[in-house]
């Protein structure tokens, strides 16, 4: 049993070792040169002007709602609304 272990890892280490081959694939007669173009210059973006800072002429008044007061005391404000049990 060890010994085809070590037969199969040995199969592997040597089909692994041959796909490493450095050598090249063909010649080197048949590459050619290819043609490099120069890149184009960056485009400069144009980027809008800072909006101006518009002030408000008038401002606004604060909200002339406010809440009426609560006419309900401390001891009646914590009482449950509803008689729903909570467990």
């Amino acid at each position: 049993m060890t010994r085809s272990i070590f037969v199969l890892a040995a199969a592997a280490s040597v089909l692994a070792l041959s796909a490493c081959d450095d050598r090249p694939s063909r010649s080197d007669g048949d590459y050619r040169e290819m043609s490099v173009e120069p890149a184009p210059p960056p485009v400069k973006e144009d980027t809008p002007p800072p909006a101006p800072e518009v002030q408000d002429p008038t401002p606004t008044p604060p909200p002339s709602t406010t809440l009426p007061p609560e006419e309900r005391t401390s001891e009646q404000s914590v009482q449950p609304e509803s008689e729903t049990l909570f467990y």
